[in-house]
């Protein structure tokens, strides 16, 4: 079961990271347009 979970642990982390850092990334290039504006 503890391995299941690493195992679990092992792919979704990457994934989430990801899609923290494609969202960190979109708010940034927002409101970095809106300075412009």
């Amino acid at each position: 079961y503890d391995k299941l979970m690493y195992l679990c642990w092992k792919s979704y982390l990457p994934i989430s990271l990801n899609y923290l850092l494609f969202f960190v990334g979109m708010k940034m290039m927002l409101n970095y347009k809106m300075k412009l504006v």
